[in-house]
């Protein structure tokens, strides 16, 4: 397969999930035009179908992405399945989508990066959305989300430092708040968010801890929609 004429592009999950299928490929709010999508970030589940098919979930700070790899790529499906979570990687391969359903990433390449690399990545894909913001002539509300979704997945590589306070007591919050959830399984992920939302934590500071535990290993996700401590 050749893909010179279909280069990779790269943008944050939440702004990916946001995108709809054009006639060239997958438009996002800002204007990307993605078909193929390269990204850094903490691969937190693997589940093996057979030997060479394989499911995965990669997040970076602003969401996740579902991973499949197809029989055509049998080394990107061995390297994934003998990957044990959280590790940081490297993807790219063919967006696609069925339907209604959550965007995915087919990969055709994969590889085991360091944190450093993360954080580099981030810094990239944080400039260009802000360089496609900055080219909107009217700001809607949806842009300002993408444009919050930036600033907290800078906060994670420590690009903010006015963001280096209040975390610390966050994380411990959700500490607490996954220990009272857990059962044999772990938690489940919307019960996690609703006590979080109880005791004043919003939606997306969950999720920018909770990406923050399982880079930092001290949690993973045994099934998608649960969560569990180490």
């Amino acid at each position: 397969m050749v893909y010179e004429t279909d280069p990779v592009g790269w943008v944050f999950a939440d702004e990916c999930h946001r995108a709809r299928r054009g006639r060239d490929g997958f438009v996002t709010p800002t204007g990307a035009l993605i078909n193929r999508l390269f990204c850094i970030g903490v691969l937190t589940e693997v589940q093996v179908q057979n030997s060479r098919a394989v499911e995965a979930r990669i997040s970076d700070p602003t969401g996740g992405l579902s991973v499949s790899v197809n029989r055509s790529c049998p080394h990107v499906a061995d390297l994934l399945a003998a990957t044990e979570p959280p590790a940081f990687v490297a993807l790219s391969g063919e967006l696609a989508q069925k339907g209604t359903e959550e965007i995915r990433l087919i990969a055709d390449s994969c590889q085991i990066v360091q944190r450093t690399d993360r954080d580099r990545f981030i810094h990239l894909c944080a400039e260009d959305t802000i360089k496609r913001l900055e080219a909107v002539r009217e700001l809607s509300d949806e842009h300002r989300e993408i444009a919050e979704m930036v600033r907290r997945a800078l906060s994670v590589t420590g690009s903010l430092q006015e963001m280096a306070g209040p975390p610390v007591d966050r994380r411990e919050q959700m500490v607490e708040i996954l220990t009272s959830l857990s059962g044999p399984k772990g938690a489940m992920l919307e019960e996690v968010i609703r006590s979080a939302g109880d005791v004043g934590i919003s939606e997306a500071e969950v999720k920018a801890v909770l990406t923050g535990l399982l880079e930092e290993g001290d949690c993973y996700m045994p099934t998608t929609g649960t969560i569990r401590l180490l």
